[in-house]
């Protein structure tokens, strides 16, 4: 283990170089991270690494997390490192403390999914009141109480003192890996310290206390509206605007603030969301691999004609992640394709229940059902558009969403790499076609690429032929392949 100056980092994780965590799974708070994340890679051009935590699976659906892959975003499912570092966390408020320590990063922005940066935040790594103690953090509208209760806890003095606001924070965990252990105590014991503040956001500044640590504290108060925090510089300058009481909403009409700054490309973010995104999970039930492969091609012709007979015709496009864009309505929000005795259908959904069941009648052509009222028979005629492709990932959802749920590349430990291993060996085995996607699952991360090397080196070993085979006699150069024993 290294140490440093106030702690010693955990074991197994590289810790280097500098990235932005941001907390945020479902519904409610994608649509803010996904504003978040377009603003800081396309507004503001900001090139950091970008870690998003979340808990499990059940908090990114596949369309949420194909939307976020041209963002160059990390998924980090916390639940696949808590068997190598444990801690009792169960919301998105105790994960902030936990992603900013567990982090492979060493030097670490964290923002709230609610932020809309006015500059590149990567600048705060150079401010030189963060070069000077390592850590940053921004005064809240309040003052923490001597009367409060928590020092008493923590065995502190009482003081007045400015209060923290958690919703943007910058630490050096070469110098501050202690006071993060603390703070990830304090949100642990949620029950008792949440009464006592609110939420997390005053349990670094409490952490920072009883370890003792150094920290700059930006002077200036945040600008206040009664939804938005304008946090500014050391300067006085604005830099963070924290929606609060504002979070973006995939449904609703957004507040706006006057001198808000990014509000156009926001709300374009926003309108781009809403047509390649329903604002609600979807999880499609299991399907044979021939189901998915005819799902992946239509996706990628993207447009078709749908008829409903006695009614009229539409324009329905299919999109990754089982999502319909344009010809959504109430009872046509997702789609898949199931395979059955006889042949593929087509099922489109309404979220809660079928819809619509339609049969594979030809290539191109799809024959069945509507079951929402009024019933009707209906046709769907593929109409491919060449430029659906674009919006098509051509990567293979299923081993990309075992990689990611295995937490390795993040760093999780030997259990979690054992049972990532041993997933990709019999995905491999019952799917030879996986190859080629198993093998690119190694790309950008050398941990990732041991396993993935280790797997295929397995799957060679157990497909190898016996001593004295055709095949190994062939290979050593006894035989030729082809023609007569000579």
């Amino acid at each position: 283990m290294r140490r440093t100056r106030q702690g010693v980092l955990p074991p197994g994780i590289p810790f280097s170089g500098r990235d932005i965590v941001t907390c945020a799974g479902g519904e409610r708070l994608f649509t803010s991270a996904y504003v978040l994340l377009r603003v800081l890679r396309e507004t503001l051009g900001c090139t950091l690494p970008i870690q998003l935590w979340h808990f499990g699976g059940k908090e990114l659906s596949p369309a949420m997390r194909g939307l976020l892959a041209p963002l160059n975003v990390e998924l980090v499912d916390v639940t696949s490192l808590l068997d190598d570092h444990p801690a009792d966390i169960h919301d998105g408020w105790q994960l902030k403390s936990y992603a900013m320590l567990h982090s492979r990063f060493e030097e670490v922005l964290l923002l709230d999914a609610d932020q809309v940066p006015v500059r590149n935040p990567a600048l705060v790594f150079e401010m030189p009141e963060y070069l000077k103690t390592g850590a940053v953090f921004w005064p809240d509208i309040v003052d923490l109480s001597a009367a409060n209760p928590i020092w008493k806890l923590a065995g502190l003095t009482a003081e007045t003192c400015v209060a923290w606001e958690s919703g943007q924070m910058v630490v050096d965990k070469r110098r501050h890996l202690r006071p993060l252990r603390i703070a990830l105590y304090l949100n642990e014991q949620a029950r008792v310290v949440y009464r006592m503040l609110y939420g997390d956001k005053d349990t670094f500044l409490i952490a920072w206390r009883i370890a003792d640590a150094t920290a700059s504290v930006v002077p200036h108060r945040p600008f206040v509206d009664e939804r938005v925090l304008t946090q500014r510089d050391f300067s006085g300058a604005p830099l963070f605007q924290h929606r609060t009481g504002s979070k973006w909403s995939h449904h609703a009409n957004q507040y706006r603030l006057e001198g808000f700054r990014h509000m156009e490309s926001c709300a374009a973010f926003l309108a781009d969301l809403r047509a390649s995104w329903n604002g609600r999970q979807f999880f499609p039930p299991d399907r044979s691999l021939a189901a998915c492969i005819e799902e992946e091609r239509l996706a990628q012709a993207g447009m078709t004609q749908l008829v409903i007979l006695g009614d009229r015709e539409l324009d329905l496009r299919l999109l990754p992640g089982h999502q319909i864009g344009e010809g959504r309505s109430a009872d046509r929000q997702n789609w898949y394709v199931v395979e059955t005795g006889q042949g593929l259908e087509l099922i489109i959904h309404s979220g809660d229940q079928i819809s619509y069941r339609l049969r594979q009648e030809s290539r191109g052509v799809w024959l069945g059902e509507k079951f929402s009222i009024p019933q009707s028979e209906v046709r769907l005629r593929e109409t491919p558009d060449p430029l659906s492709a674009r919006h098509y990932s051509g990567r293979n959802g299923l081993v990309e969403t075992i990689v990611a749920a295995s937490g390795v590349a993040a760093g999780a430990g030997g259990r979690a790499r054992e049972q990532l291993l041993n997933a990709l060996l019999l995905l491999l085995r019952a799917h030879p076609g996986l190859r080629d996607a198993i093998e690119g699952a190694a790309a950008g991360s050398p941990q990732i690429a041991c396993v993935v090397e280790e797997v295929l080196a397995r799957d060679a070993e157990t497909h190898k032929a016996p001593i004295g085979s055709s095949t190994e006699v062939i290979q050593a150069g006894y035989l030729p392949p082809y023609g007569p024993r000579p």
